[in-house]
């Protein structure tokens, strides 16, 4: 059967770029935004236009009881799921010293909750027959953690565990795995000299692009054999080891 994918957050930056490699692969794409709804409609003519189903879908991810809504209204939209790659995220800075319950929640309920009862309602309308693969979007932080964005990192860290525990439960009917980027877009508190010398200190002298992200998650999705799996796709920036987030070490 053609192949189907949910990717939350695709409308735009890093997400956009996943939605059109899949889609260049021969996928049927839904498109999860919050806000960005010309982008996301824009980004699903495109890929009609290339001869693929596609359909975008308005969710509030913090909300509870989002992710059986969101799976329900994609299969009546353009059919059964086949593949998921949990995306969307909230990145917010909090440390120790500034960390509320607010913040907390509000990363861990986009961030893990929802990513998790995600799986789940994708899960529970898989075809029979079908092998189905989840992929999710980590950080290198994982590899390299540091005390800034202390909420966001720890929500990183529960979905890379739950990579590898579901990858085990899930066995054999769904693959899971993870791609872990670098630093890969600038953010609107980072100047362009700061985000170019934040690429070039990499191991590699270059950080990765949007596209290099893309083309990770697509290897996943193809690669039937592999399960549980992290991919750092980040020039090897973990190997650095910051003391603090690199926004910090990189202005001024």
């Amino acid at each position: 059967m053609r192949r189907t994918v949910l990717v939350t957050g695709g409308a735009k930056r890093i997400g956009r770029e996943i939605c059109l490699s899949l889609a260049n692969e021969g996928f049927s794409v839904a498109v999860q935004y919050l806000t960005s709804k010309s982008e996301a409609q824009a980004l699903v003519r495109e890929i009609e236009s290339m001869g693929n189903k596609a359909t975008s879908v308005q969710s509030d991810l913090s909300e509870p009881g989002c992710a059986s809504d969101i799976i329900e209204r994609v299969v009546e939209s353009i059919g059964p799921l086949t593949d998921l790659v949990n995306n969307a995220s909230v990145f917010l800075h909090d440390d120790i010293c500034s960390v509320t319950e607010e913040s907390w929640d509000a990363h861990m309920s986009v961030n893990a909750r929802a990513q998790t009862m995600l799986i789940r309602s994708f899960s529970e309308q898989l075809p029979e027959g079908c092998q189905g693969s989840v992929v999710n979007i980590l950080d290198q932080k994982v590899a390299s953690p540091n005390p800034d964005h202390l909420s966001y990192t720890a929500s990183r860290f529960a979905m890379m565990g739950l990579t590898e525990a579901l990858a085990r439960g899930m066995a054999p009917r769904i693959r899971v795995n993870a791609v872990a980027p670098g630093h890969t877009l600038s953010s609107s508190e980072q100047s362009d000299s700061g985000f170019a010398r934040a690429q070039s200190e990499s191991p590699l002298g270059f950080g990765p692009e949007a596209s290099d992200i893309a083309q990770s998650v697509t290897f996943l999705m193809n690669s039937r054999t592999v399960t549980g799996q992290i991919l750092f796709a980040d020039s090897g920036e973990r190997f650095l080891s910051r003391k603090r987030d690199v926004l910090f070490e990189t202005e001024g």
